[in-house]
C-alpha cells in the first residue's frame, strides 16, 4: 500500500495535523500518551486497530515491528490509551493489509462484497495467489459490480438459520479448552441445526442449496488444482463459501460443511483458507467445527440405524466381514461422506474403538466398501469419485443473468460469476437461452 494522497485528510478525521501542514515538514501534534486525554475518535481507532489485527490473526507484537512501534505503544493504541500519528496511520494499514478508511472509519460501507475482497485478497496463511482466493476475489468483485448496477437481493437468515446463529452466539463465544469439550459442542451444535431445519436423520443431498437457504452464505464449488480444499470468508452474518472439487465428493461434502461451522460459529478470522492438514488439525477450534460437519453429514442416529438393519456387529466391522463392509459402504453413499468420516462416526457411537478406528482408516480400501454396497442403493454419485463440479452461488448466477439480458452489466460480469470462459458460447446461451446456462 503506497503512500496515499488521502492521508492528510484522513489525519485530520483524527484531529491530527499533517506533516505538510509544517513549514519544517514534521508533525505539529505529537500522539498522547495515558497521561492526557485521548479524544473519542483516536480511542475507535485503536479499537478498529485491534479488530483487524484479530481478523486477520496477526500477533501484536509482529504488527509493531511492521510500523516501527513498541508492543507497549501498539497496546497503548489499541486500548485507546495513545493517539496514532499521521505518519503511523498508514504504515498500521500496511501492516494490517486494510484501507486507511477502515481503520477511521469512512470505508464505503454501501459496498461489503468489495471490502471482504480486498480482505481476501490480503494476507493469509496460504498463498494469497492460490486459486481458491482468487476465486473468491472474483466473485466477490463480480457481485460489486452487479450490485451496483441491479437491484441484488441480499444474503438473508432464514428465520431457522437465525436461531442456529443466536445458539452459536450464546453458547459457543469462547474457545473450547479441551479436546472432548471441542467436540461435544460441533456434535451438539450439528444436531441443533438437524432439529431446527427439521431434518431428522436423513441425507443433506443438495449441501449449498441448503446453507444458501438459511445461513446468508453464497457458495460456489469450481475446480481450482492442488491448492487449498476450500474457503471461508465472512462479513457478518454473510458469507461466501469456496470450495476445490478437484477432490472426491465425499472430501468437498466434509469441506464445505467444515468452512460452514466456521461461519455458524463466528470465527474470529474474517478469511480461513484451508488445506486438509489445517481441516484435520490438532487444535481445538478445527476440532469443533470438525465435529459438527460430520454430525451434520452423518447423525450418529443415521450409524446405529444401519448398524441394526444389516445386523451389523463390532467384529463385523473390525475384520470387514462382509456384513462390516456393507454398513461402511452404504453409509458412504447414502450421505455422501468419505470412508474416514464413517469411520469416525462409527467411533462416536461406540461401535469400534478410536484406536480401532484409526487401524481401519489405513486398511480398508474405500472403493471395495463402495462396490460392496452398491446392491444397497439405487444410482448414487460414489463418495470417492472427483467431480470436478462447477456450481456458482445460485443468488448471483440468476441475477446475473438476468441483468446481463437487460444491459445492466456485461459478459466479464457474467463470466466470473458463472465460472466459464468469456465465450460466443456464453453469450449465446445467456441472451438467447431459457434458463442459467449449464455450468462447464
Amino acid at each position: 500500500m503506497a503512500d496515499n494522497p488521502e492521508t492528510p485528510r484522513l489525519a485530520q478525521l483524527l484531529g491530527l495535523a499533517s506533516a505538510s501542514n509544517s513549514p519544517t515538514g514534521s508533525q505539529q501534534l505529537e500522539p498522547l500518551e495515558a497521561g492526557g486525554p485521548v479524544p473519542a475518535l483516536d480511542a475507535l481507532v485503536g479499537r478498529r486497530v485491534r479488530s483487524a489485527r484479530r481478523r486477520a490473526g496477526l500477533e501484536a507484537s509482529a504488527v509493531a515491528e511492521k510500523v516501527g512501534l513498541t508492543a507497549d505503544k501498539l497496546s497503548k493504541i489499541e486500548n485507546g490509551k495513545r493517539r496514532v500519528s499521521p505518519r503511523e496511520l498508514p504504515a498500521l494499514a500496511r501492516a494490517l493489509n486494510v484501507p486507511m478508511a477502515t481503520l477511521v472509519g469512512v470505508a464505503d460501507s454501501d459496498r461489503p462484497a468489495l471490502a471482504l475482497a480486498h480482505r481476501v485478497a490480503a494476507g493469509a496463511d496460504l498463498s494469497t495467489t492460490s486459486s481458491t482466493r482468487s476465486r473468491a476475489v472474483e466473485i466477490l468483485q463480480a457481485e460489486d459490480r452487479l450490485s451496483r448496477n441491479t437491484s441484488l437481493a441480499p444474503k438473508t437468515l432464514s428465520p431457522a438459520g437465525a436461531a442456529v446463529k443466536q445458539l452459536a452466539a450464546t453458547e459457543y463465544s469462547s474457545t473450547p479448552r479441551t479436546k472432548p469439550e471441542a467436540q461435544r459442542q460441533g456434535k451438539t451444535l450439528a444436531q441443533e441445526v438437524r432439529r431446527l431445519l427439521e431434518l431428522g436423520a436423513a441425507e443433506i443431498s443438495d449441501l449449498p442449496a441448503l446453507i444458501e437457504m438459511h445461513f446468508a452464505a453464497d457458495v460456489a464449488l469450481s475446480p481450482l488444482g492442488d491448492g487449498s480444499d476450500g474457503l471461508c470468508a465472512h462479513a457478518e452474518p454473510a458469507a461466501l463459501l469456496v470450495v476445490n472439487t478437484d477432490f472426491p465428493l465425499g472430501r468437498t461434502r466434509f469441506t464445505l460443511a467444515h468452512e460452514l461451522g466456521h461461519h455458524l460459529l463466528s470465527d474470529a478470522r474474517d478469511v480461513i483458507e484451508e488445506g486438509a492438514d489445517d481441516i484435520w488439525d490438532a487444535a481445538y477450534v478445527e476440532r469443533r467445527v470438525s465435529a459438527f460437519a460430520a454430525h451434520l453429514l452423518l447423525p450418529v442416529k443415521a450409524v446405529t440405524e444401519a448398524l441394526s438393519w444389516l445386523d451389523v456387529t463390532a467384529n463385523d466391522v473390525v475384520e470387514a466381514t462382509a456384513r462390516g463392509q456393507a454398513v461402511v459402504g452404504y453409509l458412504m453413499l447414502r450421505y455422501g461422506v468419505s470412508m474416514q468420516c464413517v469411520l469416525g462416526q462409527l467411533a462416536d457411537a461406540g461401535a469400534i474403538t478410536s484406536a480401532q478406528r484409526d487401524t481401519l482408516v489405513g486398511r480398508l480400501n474405500p472403493g471395495g466398501m463402495v462396490h460392496t454396497a452398491s446392491h444397497l442403493l439405487g444410482q448414487r454419485p460414489d463418495p470417492e469419485e472427483t467431480l470436478r463440479q462447477q456450481r456458482p452461488p445460485a443468488r448471483l448466477a440468476t441475477a446475473v443473468v438476468d441483468a446481463a439480458r437487460s444491459g445492466a452489466i456485461g459478459m466479464n460480469t457474467v463470466s466470473a460469476i458463472l465460472g466459464r470462459p468469456d465465450s460466443d458460447q456464453l453469450f449465446d446461451e445467456v441472451m438467447y437461452g431459457s434458463a442459467v446456462p449449464a455450468m462447464a
